[in-house]
């Protein structure tokens, strides 16, 4: 994707993207940090609420922050529209940031905070989703660009809101009891909301829209995004009702088949991409990109397992599960967006400091803007990695988990040190000369 693929007119202000990637950046290594320090919890037979913490800092000030912000920027390119509001952004951006720290915060410290803490966090929650589905529903309304990669957004939004609701009443169910069922298995419902109908739905939608574009690949078949949607979502629609009514009978599991069709249809769509690519040489960003769907691939394989493992071996079954979520949260999610980050925020950076000087100044490239060797040195940090952290929770050893959290937390620095490079890049340009001209 080129500089002027993301430079629109109707392009926000960068002031509202950076903060995200700033904030983001930081939770990510909160997160890889805390996990070296939870690998114990990992291995329990339960999830404990220290588990909890770290997958609340992942999925709400990793993921969501850095997907809230790249949104904002590609909203504009991808729906031909303006964003609908600005001031709705900043407000999402703060409250998601009050509400993930004091639910991170609340978990952690179960035993000696006090449960409100966890009830107002939700409620800032709660706020920053409503400010963020609202503004993306509006920008949508306006867009006469109706593609199902749009379809796939702003369905990934409506998940999103009952996603958070559903966390929000997990937690007033333990203090109020509206329900008998216990909070494990209304946890795999939340997660089942927030993981398919929040995030995969919303990565497909983007994905589809900019693997081809950095890939340059054109004449791709679109039905088999079309049968992804109605399969993830029917998928989705089943796991929830069969979790909830029937949490404790095997064949509950076999919403998981049309979901992980769906998914092999995205797959097969990018693959497609990927063979009919004209820009052959990958550079980082696509590299890691690439490294995303390959872990994909093996985030599938688990899930498959999970159908498997539920039936023949069901001591083995938490782990699997956990191995499962870990795969997606720290490996598919974390790596595309280690991949996309080069080829999203060096743009924005660069036209803010350089698109009037074009022509004019002597400038520096987009790539210029970060280290290249460190972006492949946590290229090659983050493989074993992810595939470590696998191992740990599969055979549940405490000390191969901590090994992967170290990992976790030099890839995480390495990917900070360049993303505040960037943020932080200082303006480099010098005048063209004229031309002389003899008498």
């Amino acid at each position: 994707m080129s500089a002027a693929g993301l430079s629109t007119k109707n392009a926000p202000s960068p002031m509202v993207v950076l903060p995200h990637y700033a904030l983001g950046t930081i939770a990510f290594i909160i997160a890889s940090v805390l996990l070296f320090f939870a690998a114990g919890d990992l291995t329990a037979s339960h999830i404990g609420p220290r588990v909890l913490s770290i997958v609340h800092i992942l999925i709400l000030g990793w993921v969501s922050m850095i997907i809230f912000g790249a949104l904002y920027q590609l909203i504009p390119v991808v729906m031909e529209i303006k964003l609908y509001s600005e001031g709705l952004a900043y407000a999402s951006l703060v409250t998601l940031a009050i509400g993930t720290i004091m639910m991170a915060w609340g978990f952690w410290e179960s035993y000696i905070a006090p449960t409100v803490i966890k009830h107002i966090g939700g409620t800032f929650l709660i706020l920053s989703m409503l400010f963020f589905v609202y503004n993306v529903l509006m920008s949508a309304k306006k867009t006469t660009n109706k593609t199902i990669e749009n379809k796939f957004i702003v369905t990934s939004a409506f998940w999103l809101l009952a996603t958070v609701l559903f966390g929000i009443f997990i937690l007033f169910n333990v203090s109020y009891g509206w329900t008998n069922k216990s909070s494990i298995d209304l946890l795999k419902v939340h997660a089942l909301m927030g993981i398919v109908g929040w995030f995969m739905l919303l990565i497909i939608g983007v994905a589809s829209t900019l693997m081809p574009m950095f890939f340059i690949a054109h004449q791709l078949n679109k039905k088999y995004l079309e049968r992804s949607y109605i399969l993830v979502n029917v998928g989705l629609v089943a796991g929830i009702l069969l979790l909830y009514f029937f949490p404790n009978t095997s064949w509950a599991s076999i919403f998981g088949l049309p979901i992980l069709i769906g998914m092999g249809m995205f797959f097969k769509y990018n693959l497609s991409a990927y063979k009919k690519r004209l820009r052959k040489k990958l550079d980082i960003g696509m590299k890691l990109s690439v490294l995303a769907f390959i872990v994909f691939v093996a985030s599938i394989i688990l899930g498959i397992s999970t159908l498997i493992v539920s039936d023949i071996y069901p001591e083995f079954n938490s782990r699997v599960y956990l191995a499962f979520g870990a795969s997606l949260l720290f490996g598919f999610f974390t790596i595309l967006i280690l991949g996309q980050m080069y080829k999203t925020l060096p743009f924005i950076v660069w036209l803010q400091k350089y698109q009037d000087k074009v022509g004019k100044f002597t400038i520096p490239l987009p790539s210029d803007l970060y280290s290249e060797k460190i972006a492949d040195a946590h290229y090659y940090t983050v493989i074993p990695a992810i595939f470590t952290l696998i191992l740990g929770l599969l055979i549940s050893q405490e000390i191969v988990i901590q090994i992967a959290a170290i990992f976790f937390v030099i890839t995480s620095l390495l990917y900070a040190y360049n993303t505040f490079m960037i943020i932080l890049h200082k303006e480099n340009a010098t005048p063209l000369k004229k031309p002389e001209f003899k008498k």
